[in-house]
């Protein structure tokens, strides 16, 4: 049941990232349309805050906006596939370690927002980093432009 609950707030926010987004390069508020997404779930008045400023955190961290995929498509662009995975790992992360999945470590602030998002949407506890536990910096950051080229197919 857990998996399932987890696979449903994946694919939730993804929604909101990519409305967030749309919002955000159309220069209109997004608070709005994020609730009207969130509302009619039964999810905390908190979670599209939560995502919202998820999504700002980590786009101020990579000083780049993050890359969409279409809104109705089934594909993840390479940024949401990571933003993803950062929503799995970051709990168990801390702001200097770093894991194969995120290998400069996180800072606190998104390691805290990742929290929240997770809170808000009922997500279990994340993956303990058994897979992906090499310590110390790696070469490749999932957010890497190097990733653009790879996507991922995902039923959401």
């Amino acid at each position: 049941m857990a998996i399932g609950r987890n696979t449903f707030a994946q694919g939730i926010v993804i929604r909101l990232f990519r409305a967030w987004s749309a919002q955000v390069e159309a220069d209109h508020a997004p608070m709005k349309r994020l609730q009207e997404i969130v509302a009619p779930l039964g999810l905390p008045d908190e979670t599209a805050i939560a995502c919202a400023s998820l999504f700002e955190l980590i786009e101020g961290h990579l000083g780049r906006r993050l890359i969409r995929e279409s809104c109705c498509s089934r594909r993840l662009s390479p940024d949401e596939s990571a933003l993803l995975g950062v929503l799995r790992v970051a709990p168990s992360l801390s702001a200097v370690a770093g894991t194969l999945a995120v290998p400069h470590g996180l800072p606190g602030a998104i390691i805290w927002a990742v929290i929240a998002v997770r809170q808000a949407l009922g997500m279990t506890e994340p993956d303990d980093g058994a897979d992906d536990s090499s310590p110390g910096p790696l070469p490749t950051c999932p957010f890497s432009p190097r990733n653009r080229r790879m996507e991922a197919l995902h039923g959401f």
